[in-house]
């Protein structure tokens, strides 16, 4: 019996100090695993949020530069959605809607300034350059005009 233990804890703390470096190595292997993964998440997500920006902006720069009409628009509009619900994995919902609301936006600004008098507006909108600051300034107290005369 004696014979049976001398050789038998030895082989039994070797066996538990075996089964312990496999433990610690798979911990060790599933954490880098994990690291890897988080880090080609956060990467993608990078690159949906860049490619979106720059969809947004080309159509940004399209509405400035060129007529479009509504129909046209709703395309646009539609190739943008459609690439938020193919990449939505990396999105987040609110921005989902802010991009949205940003085309809208954009379209709204550009309609306005076809719309109005200003050469130099119209003009600086298809350049793509600010608006000049008189003329954002007429209608700062255009507007203020109109409120006056709406509660009267």
């Amino acid at each position: 019996m004696n014979d049976i233990l001398k050789n038998a804890i030895p082989a039994l703390i070797a066996l538990v100090g075996t089964v312990l470096a496999i433990l610690i190595g798979y911990r060790q292997w599933k954490r880098q695993q994990d690291t890897t993964r988080e880090g080609e998440f956060r990467t993608q997500k990078q690159q949906t949020y860049k490619e979106l920006w720059e969809k947004l902006e080309d159509v940004h720069v399209r509405l400035r530069t060129e007529v479009v009409t509504s129909d046209e628009f709703r395309s646009v509009v539609r190739d943008v959605n459609s690439y938020i619900l193919k990449r939505g994995l990396y999105l987040e919902k609110d921005d989902q809607a802010l991009a949205n609301r940003y085309l809208s936006r954009v379209r709204e600004f550009t309609s306005l300034v076809a719309s109005c008098d200003s050469a130099d507006a119209k003009e600086a909108v298809h350049d793509t350059e600010e608006i000049p600051a008189g003329v954002i300034q007429y209608v700062r107290e255009l507007d203020k005009i109109q409120c006056k005369v709406t509660r009267l």
